[in-house]
């Protein structure tokens, strides 16, 4: 019982370091803001030579 015990601690901590790796990897993540201007949401057409990056 205890090698099962000891196996659940070991399973929850590398969960719990992925969770907090995952966590500092979204909240890091430099996102665009290309889309939007002043609030609202600009349309991106694709035409030749538009930029929607």
């Amino acid at each position: 019982m205890t090698t099962l015990a000891r196996r659940f601690i070991i399973v929850c901590l590398i969960f719990v370091i992925f969770a907090l790796l995952m966590a500092a990897a979204v909240a890091n993540s430099e996102r665009t803001t290309s889309g939007w201007h002043n609030g609202a949401i600009e349309a991106c057409t694709f035409r030749f030579g538009a930029r929607c990056n």
